[in-house]
């Protein structure tokens, strides 16, 4: 985003908190996997061109875990010595995958992942992962819904102004 402009802010049905499957069509990314007994090498390659952070880990097609671009830093630092591509990704997962629902408040995963110190968040519904958030999308959804909130007030608090002059 450059400085001084703003994307438009996601609207909300009500003044009801947005749900997850409001946000999703305009903030997911695309999901992509690879299988636990493929490598790090593996892992890289396809986050480098797929333009991604984070992978998601399956094993029988169910996913046990996520894949980070920490998680790079992690198997390097475990065995310097080790190639990434002798590393199996489910010996550098990490494998406590925490997942958000389509029916989610945006603000309770925003508030998850800030406490559980992750930047990926897997979206599920019946079962299956329809969507990748960040934080960082979270957190420009929320900074964009306060500016326009902060907009509204403003020409409210003038057009109160306004009309104790006339």
């Amino acid at each position: 985003m450059t400085a001084g402009l703003r994307s438009k802010p996601i609207e909300c049905a009500s003044d009801r908190p947005m749900k997850v499957h409001e946000l999703l069509p305009h903030k997911s990314r695309p999901v992509h996997t690879l299988s636990g007994d493929q490598s790090v090498d593996d892992a890289i390659n396809l986050m480098t061109a797929e333009n991604t952070s984070a992978l998601i880990i399956t094993e029988a097609g169910h996913p046990v875990g996520i894949f980070a671009e920490r998680d790079v830093f992690r198997a390097h630092i475990r065995d310097k010595t080790a190639a990434f591509s002798e590393i199996r990704l489910k010996d550098a997962m990490t494998p406590r995958l925490l997942t958000a629902r389509t029916e989610d408040e945006v603000s309770a995963v925003m508030t998850m992942m800030i406490q559980a110190d992750i930047k990926h968040m897997p979206v599920i519904k019946e079962n299956e992962i329809v969507g990748l958030l960040t934080l960082a999308d979270l957190i420009e959804h929320q900074i964009n819904m306060l500016t326009d909130e902060l907009h509204h007030l403003r020409d409210y608090i003038e057009d109160l102004h306004h009309a104790g002059q006339d």
